[in-house]
């Protein structure tokens, strides 16, 4: 009996001389939770996945890159079902047991001849590993990403093995990525989905590269089963420092996402404080994060402050006034008061704004909510990426 997932990685015949599909073998005692896109036209795979998690306790997990299979209609779902079906045969388990995720290229059939044909010809051995599912799952990505992390839980080790792919297509929820996370405790069902929900809109819900929504982002926890010491449904703060763990590692990723964000070159996180409410604090940020005049400053190291105002002052049902907010840009204040600061020091602003990190702190002085986002600018190269993506 595997106490731990077990990874094979392998050509399914859509990409071609690299391996484009990761298939995951969950230990008996495993528990598992998804979330999932909140994209009305959402891809074949999520649809299934969705259905096949309420009907059976999953057994494998299959991942396959270089084609979403969104927006592909019946066909979709049926080739989806029919690759599904050939791998659970090789595994000798029922199809809805096999959770299915898919990311690439929109509007695609799958080549399910060629996946046919790998399928047939191949013998699942479980000899993988973490980094090479990383690999496996990159489309536009630049790197891998991956942690391997762990933490002592009431003198217990929690170890944490996390992936996921993103660099366009990023906005909550759930910024378009794909990842995957397994631990090693014992937590039921109910508690697991619990904290998924809880870790994915304090991580991947926080960053946003151009404001997209994807037809696939799917992110899916498996507990292993392996440390059953610790009872977390009663034990509410053991539960509460396992949340807290997760969620810093899911930042990491997130920011990771950020970092190789398509044609990015500046990590930018926005800090709004003291807003009327949270859902403002909320929206102000995604405005600022998605403006494409805010995010080319950025790009050019562009102390043009005035474009977040500007943007500020357009959004409808604002709460906010003018004369009481305070705004900095990489710790130097530059507007409060309804005016600029006097002797702004531009020569030690520029220099802060060409460093790869940029940091916007809005105090709107309204309420005490407040809201944190990770983006990225807006260059050429993103441009260039996406005018060319399907060519």
């Amino acid at each position: 009996m595997n106490k731990m997932v077990l990874i094979e990685t392998f050509n399914i015949g859509i990409k071609k001389n690299r391996k484009d599909a990761v298939c995951m073998m969950l230990p008996d005692n495993a528990s598992t939770a998804i979330v999932l896109t909140k994209n009305k036209f959402a891809a074949a795979p999520v649809l299934l996945s969705k259905k096949y998690i309420k009907e059976a306790k999953p057994k494998y997990l299959l991942i396959n890159s270089g084609n979403a299979n969104a927006c592909t209609g019946p066909l979709g779902i049926t080739n989806a079902k029919i690759y599904g079906g050939l791998v659970s045969k090789k595994l000798q388990c029922k199809t809805n047991e096999i959770l299915i995720f898919s990311t690439g290229i929109v509007g695609e059939h799958l080549p399910i001849d060629k996946m046919i044909e790998k399928i047939d010809k191949k013998e699942f051995k479980f000899k993988s590993s973490w980094d090479d599912a990383a690999s496996a799952i990159m489309t536009t990505d630049k790197f891998k990403k991956i942690i391997k992390k762990s933490f002592v839980l009431k003198n217990q080790k929690i170890r944490v093995n996390a992936i996921c792919k993103g660099a366009g297509m990023i906005e909550p929820n759930m910024a378009t990525t794909l990842s995957f996370m397994e631990i090693n405790v014992k937590i039921s069902q109910n508690l697991l989905s619990k904290l998924i929900k809880e870790v994915t809109k304090n991580s991947f819900n926080k960053i946003s590269v151009d404001g997209d929504m994807s037809t696939n982002d799917s992110f899916a926890i498996i507990a292993t089963g392996e440390n059953s010491s610790i009872n977390f449904s009663r034990d509410k703060a053991s539960y509460l420092k396992l949340e807290k763990g997760l969620i810093n590692i899911c930042q990491i990723l997130a920011r990771k996402i950020i970092e190789d964000g398509e044609g990015a070159t500046k990590i930018v996180d926005i800090s709004i404080t003291n807003a009327k409410n949270n859902a403002e604090a909320k929206r102000i940020a995604l405005t600022l994060a998605n403006s494409s005049l805010i995010k080319t400053a950025f790009y050019g190291s562009d102390p043009n402050w005035g474009r977040i105002l500007v943007k500020l002052g357009s959004m409808n049902d604002a709460t906010y006034n003018i004369q009481k907010i305070v705004l900095k840009l990489n710790g130097q204040t530059v507007f409060k008061h309804g005016a600029p600061v006097k002797k702004i020091d531009y020569n030690m602003l520029n220099r802060r704004m060409k460093k790869k990190n940029i940091k916007v702190f809005l105090n709107l002085s309204s309420g005490k909510a407040s809201y944190n986002l990770v983006t990225s600018d807006l260059s050429k190269k993103y441009v260039d990426l996406n005018s060319k993506y399907s060519t």
